[in-house]
């Protein structure tokens, strides 16, 4: 019995040690500034004048989000959860400022290639999307980010 302990004891340390290390390859891959391709936000096109001055910047789990159509002033927030195993993956985030400070934002997010991502979540901070879409009525938002070219 004590052998099976130890041997159910390692396995989970092994997955939590992989999961744990997944994330933080993928933090690593999120580092670096990012312009907005496009946008959607409740059904309608984010407008291309929005599009083109968009931006967020990921230092480790710290996010500063320059979205003109979201906020006035600059938003930063800081990454609270990044699970890549989950199909879709999923983010997790508090805005340290800008709209919803203090809430949790629960996001997916999926790689179209390596310098490209999207990512939809509710602003309202009532739920985690479950597929990628912002429609009319949902609330959300859907964005396409590519790497800023150095």
């Amino acid at each position: 019995m004590r052998t099976v302990t130890v041997l159910l004891a390692a396995a989970v340390a092994a997955t939590t040690f992989a999961r744990d290390d997944k994330a933080e390859q993928e933090n690593k891959k999120l580092a670096g500034t990012w312009t907005l391709v496009s946008g959607r936000v409740d059904g309608k096109a984010v407008s291309e004048e929005d599009v083109k001055v968009t931006k967020v910047t990921w230092d480790g789990d710290k996010a500063s989000v320059v979205s003109p159509y979201q906020s006035k002033d600059p938003i930063t927030a800081k990454r609270t959860r990044l699970d890549p195993g989950k199909k879709p993956a999923e983010m997790d985030w508090v805005r340290d400022a800008g709209p919803q400070k203090g809430k949790t934002m629960l996001a997916i997010y999926e790689w179209v290639d390596d310098d490209t991502y999207r990512i939809c979540f509710d602003p309202a901070c009532e739920g985690r999307p479950k597929e990628f879409k912002a429609e009319a009525g949902s609330g959300h938002i859907l964005h396409v980010w590519k790497r800023a070219k150095k």
